[in-house]
């Protein structure tokens, strides 16, 4: 029973997806391929995510003004003290990649990119904007990407509570991949099931039959 017990335990942990090193990487760049619809019910309708928080507009605003560039759709996500804030755009499936136009970028605004592991916080500064002054003619696109093991499942805005607004737009996404066991994994695996055939045979020769 007890080399069935420890043939099952190998089994499971190398069934189990490896997060050791995960981790989700942000870079400037990205913003190419097909964008999604962006609305006041998420991206493609809520399809692909749901927003609460912050507002979606299609124009300029005294406090929230859209990102300079082309706008898909026409329509940016303001998220601040007269917008609503936090605005949190949660996935109805993992990412493995999301990328999206960050607007007149400065130090008050903040990116939380949640993922199945944990979470992860973003700024101007650590993401090395070349201009965070906040300066309206200026929009730079933004990527990240999780590594295996982690997925993205969210993403939040906030601003400074004094400040305008973290103004966003031209969503672009990768759905995560699923998790597929390298060859090393695979023959662990196969070891633990030859290791719980063995037992059950080992048992059925040690079981004895007896006759009243």
């Amino acid at each position: 029973m007890q080399l069935i017990k420890a043939a099952f335990a190998a089994s499971a942990l190398f069934l189990a997806p490896a997060a050791a090193n995960a981790t989700v990487v942000g870079s400037l760049g990205g913003g190419t391929g097909t964008f999604a619809t962006l609305s006041s019910a998420g991206l493609d309708g809520g399809t692909v995510a749901t927003l609460s928080g912050g507002t979606v507009y299609t124009s300029d605003r005294p406090f929230a003004d859209m990102p300079a560039g082309t706008i898909f759709g026409n329509t940016f996500l303001a998220a601040g003290p007269l917008a609503g804030q936090p605005a949190t755009l949660n996935f109805g499936s993992a990412l493995s990649y999301l990328s999206f136009l960050w607007g007149s970028p400065d130090t008050w605004n903040r990116l939380t990119v949640n993922t199945n592991l944990g979470s992860y916080d973003f700024t101007v500064n650590s993401l090395n904007f070349a201009v965070r002054d906040g300066n309206q003619a200026f929009s730079q696109y933004v990527q990240f990407a999780a590594s295996a093991g982690e997925s993205i499942t969210g993403v939040t805005f906030t601003n400074d509570p004094a400040r305008d607004a973290f103004e966003v737009a031209n969503f672009n996404y990768t759905l995560a991949a699923a998790a597929v066991p390298e060859p090393a994994t695979w023959a662990m695996m196969l070891l633990g099931f030859g290791m719980i055939g063995a037992a059950a045979r080992y048992r059925r020769r040690g079981v004895a039959v007896t006759y009243a």
